[in-house]
């Protein structure tokens, strides 16, 4: 994905510790790249560039 298609609050799927799960972003890093949760273990996440998501997901 690029930078300029990530918002905050979305969610998107990506690779996290060998898995593709979905990932709620909740705030753009001070670091640089945007800090999230793992929706489905509710662990906090850092995503360092849009290139580590691959595709929103869409809501049910």
């Amino acid at each position: 994905m690029k930078k300029h298609e990530i918002t905050i609050g979305g969610v998107y799927t990506a690779k996290v510790s060998g898995h593709v799960v979905p990932v709620r972003i909740t705030r753009e890093s001070p670091y640089g790249g945007w800090d999230g949760v793992n929706t489905q273990t509710q662990r906090a996440v850092r995503i360092r560039s849009a290139a580590r998501l691959r595709r929103a997901v869409r809501p049910r």
